[in-house]
This record gives C-alpha cells, sequence and structure tokens, in this order.
C-alpha cells in the first residue's frame, strides 16, 4: 500500500514525505533522550544548590551573624563568591520579611575592584565625520563660485 501510494506522488512530494519521516525519527528520539537525562540534570542542580546552602549556613553560624538586615548584607557583600553560581538567593527572618537579596546586590565581582589607570578612547568616527564636513565645504565652495559665475554672465548680457 505504502508503495502504491509513493508511485502515484511526484518527486516534490515525494521528497517532502521523506523528509517528514526523517525528522519526525529525529524529533522523536530527541524527545526520549531529553527525558532520559532531564533526572541527572536536576540532580546535579539541586545537589550543587544544596552544597552552597550548606556552605551559606556553615558561614552564617560560624560568623555568628545576626539576622538583621545589615550584618546580612555585609555577610552577602563579603562572600559574594560564594552565590556566583546562583541566580539569586533570598533571606528570611522568622516572620518571613525579606532581610537580604543577592538581586539588590551588585555581586559582580568587578564592581568591587577599581581601575586606577584611566583609558582613553579615540572616537572611530572622528576621521570620517571630519572628511564628510571637508567634502561639505568644498563642495559648497563648488557651488558658490558656479553661483557666482553664472550671475556674471547673466549681468554681462
Amino acid at each position: 500500500m505504502l508503495s502504491h501510494f509513493l508511485k502515484n506522488l511526484s518527486i516534490l512530494k515525494k521528497f517532502l514525505f521523506i523528509n517528514f519521516l526523517v525528522f519526525l525519527i529525529i524529533g522523536i528520539l530527541t524527545v526520549f533522550y531529553l527525558n532520559s537525562i532531564k533526572p541527572s540534570i536536576i540532580k546535579d542542580k539541586t545537589s550543587n544548590h544544596i552544597e552552597i546552602l550548606n556552605n551559606t549556613i556553615e558561614n552564617i553560624n560560624r560568623l555568628k551573624i545576626k539576622f538583621n538586615e545589615f550584618d546580612i548584607r555585609n555577610f552577602l557583600f563579603s562572600t559574594r563568591f560564594l552565590f556566583q553560581n546562583l541566580d539569586r538567593m533570598q533571606i528570611f527572618d522568622n516572620e518571613f520579611k525579606l532581610i537580604g537579596d543577592t538581586d539588590t546586590l551588585d555581586l559582580d565581582p568587578r564592581a568591587f575592584s577599581q581601575k586606577l589607570e584611566i583609558i582613553e578612547m579615540n572616537d572611530l568616527n572622528k576621521n570620517k565625520i571630519q572628511k564628510k564636513k571637508e567634502k561639505q565645504n568644498i563642495d559648497n565652495k563648488k557651488k558658490a563660485i558656479h553661483r557666482f559665475k553664472i550671475k556674471k554672465l547673466f549681468k554681462l548680457k
């Protein structure tokens, strides 16, 4: 039946049908692969987050940090390297009031280093703009000379 179906199709329809079958098989294999690998990805990410949380708890206990905004903010700034692998970390007190959030702090490591040297950058378009202005000035002068010559011609007649 399939051979009879394929014989009656044009070359373009055969090509499209074969492509449909190939991509259908690839799509199904991709879905199976993603379903088999998803648990291990989630497990790796979860274990990494648990490790970071445990390190954070140990550091808070070791440094005897009080759960107020000032101490938590200082803790987050001083231990910013702990949170580089996390998108966001929020710390709440016993009444579930937010007292620390890594999104409100600029935890980018470059934000804490100062560059003492001054870097000057050249304007890359400066030469182009200057050449364009010079060309416009030359064109304006040529037009003015041309207008002057035309005025002279008409006055002579």
